[in-house]
């Protein structure tokens, strides 16, 4: 099962990847991952509209049965790069295909919160986002650099099923959805 999970990984981060140096340095980020238990810092504050919300929301979030983790950093953060109308019609359609399986644990980690709770009111994203100020997230689990390497298909028990961020590769969300469809499947 590992094997089939780090093989799918490994070929939608190769669609991304152009040279034999970044196949190579995807496929250890790949590896390295897979199976990997993520740690989820406590008393990050969490937000729906850019406002402050009601924690049972939030928590919500963290006891389903797939969970898709984003992490992005100050350096990612500019309104274009989050690209939050795209995430929401991605979160629509995980919410259709698998009746509330799937949740999303978005991890930011502004420079400026305001300006962020900015984005969401503007742009009408109306689900919970972790406002991370301390990057405790990061210090807890060190994650790559690169954003492409931000984003994980996480099951129950929080490990990495897959890795890859849908919004810079639509294969890496069909991916994802073949791997919960076979999941949910058994």
């Amino acid at each position: 099962m590992k094997n089939t999970l780090l093989v799918l990984s490994i070929v939608a981060i190769f669609v991304c990847s152009c040279g034999s140096k970044q196949r190579e340095d995807a496929s250890k980020i790949v590896n390295e991952w897979i199976g990997k238990e993520i740690k989820f810092p406590e008393n990050v504050s969490c937000f729906v509209s850019g406002k402050d919300t009601i924690q049972e929301l939030c928590s919500e979030q963290f006891r389903k049965e797939y969970k898709i983790l984003l992490y992005v950093d100050s350096a990612g953060c500019s309104g274009c790069r989050l690209r939050l109308s795209e995430w929401k019609q991605l979160m629509e359609e995980a919410d259709s295909l698998f009746q509330g399986k799937v949740g999303f644990l978005l991890y930011f980690q502004p420079k400026d919160v305001k300006d962020m709770k900015y984005l969401f009111i503007r742009d009408g994203f109306n689900y919970p986002v972790f406002m991370d100020t301390k990057g405790e997230i990061n210090s807890l689990n060190r994650f790559p650099k690169e954003m492409q390497y931000q984003c994980f298909l996480l099951g129950s028990d929080n490990r990495v099923l897959m890795i890859g961020n849908p919004m810079t590769n639509s294969r890496i969300w069909e991916l994802y959805k073949e791997q919960i469809k076979k999941k949910t499947n058994n």
